[in-house]
């Protein structure tokens, strides 16, 4: 029998021995160089001003002396989402929208405003000029758009095409 004890000690302690062994540990630094991010998402790609949209006598456009003004509420949701504090900005690529053809409606006769602002002089005129829209802290920010275009009655009836532009760069520290 002491062989026997003798053995099953002996396989005790190696059996103590390796658990040791497998709660042994070793640390490593970490360290993570996150960059500054900015993201800018829209959830639509373009922004249509139907013939409808100018119905001033059925519909919600309104008629003035210099033309037609047709409003879109609510037509355009930008989410901002970043690591730093940011601006949103507004402008356009060119000063003019261009008719099929020849036309030319001024960028300035489409306007801008962030709901539920329903003062007329909340409207901002699109510039060539990069504007502020807002500013916003570091995280997740939604920003929802109206947008009124007038076209004037020398505007020819025709489609129009052209392009704004939001952009949003990081505030300095």
């Amino acid at each position: 029998m002491g062989r026997y004890a003798t053995s099953i000690a002996l396989t005790l302690l190696l059996l103590a021995g390796s658990a040791a062994h497998a709660l042994d540990r070793a640390n490593m630094s970490v360290s993570a160089i996150v960059p500054q991010m900015i993201h800018l998402e829209l959830d639509a790609g373009e922004l249509v001003f139907e013939p409808e949209d100018f119905d001033y006598i059925m519909g919600t456009a309104e008629r003035t002396k210099t033309g037609v003004v047709a409003t879109k509420k609510r037509a355009l949701l930008a989410t901002v989402s970043g690591n730093v504090p940011y601006t949103l900005l507004i402008s356009a690529p060119e000063e003019y929208f261009f008719g099929q053809r020849g036309g030319l409606i001024h960028i300035s006769q489409l306007r801008w405003r962030l709901p539920p602002d329903s003062d007329v002089e909340a409207w901002k005129e699109i510039t060539l000029e990069r504007r502020p829209v807002m500013s916003g802290p570091p995280g997740v920010a939604e920003v929802t758009f109206d947008f009124q275009l007038i076209a004037t009655w020398e505007n020819p009836a025709e489609t129009y095409t052209g392009e704004i532009l939001l952009t949003v760069v990081p505030d300095n520290p």
